[in-house]
C-alpha cells in the first residue's frame, strides 16, 4: 500500500469511527455531566465541564492537542452546551 492509499484508508477509518462516536454523544454527554454534578466541586477546585471519554480521544486523535487549547474548550462548550456545569 502507497502511502497515499495508506493516507486515504486512516482518513476513511477515522470518519467511519467518528461518526459511529457522534451517534451515542448525546446519552453518554448527559451522563458525565450527571455523574460531574454529582461529584460536585471541593475547597480547591471548581467542575466547570464534563465531556465523556469517547467524545475527548476522538477531538484529541482529530486535533492532537485541541482539549488542552483553552480557545478550543471554549468554543467546544459553545457548541455542546449539555458538557457545561451549572448551565
Amino acid at each position: 500500500m502507497s502511502g497515499e492509499e495508506m493516507a486515504h484508508y486512516l482518513s476513511k477509518k477515522v470518519q467511519r469511527d467518528a461518526e459511529r462516536e457522534k451517534a451515542g454523544y448525546g446519552k453518554r454527554a448527559i451522563a458525565a455531566r450527571k455523574n460531574a454534578e454529582k461529584l460536585g466541586g471541593g475547597k480547591d477546585f471548581r467542575l466547570v465541564s464534563a465531556i465523556d471519554a469517547t467524545t475527548f480521544l476522538r477531538h484529541e486523535i482529530q486535533s492532537p492537542g485541541s482539549m488542552s487549547d483553552s480557545e478550543y474548550r471554549r468554543d467546544f462548550a459553545k457548541a455542546n452546551p449539555e458538557t457545561v456545569i451549572g448551565s
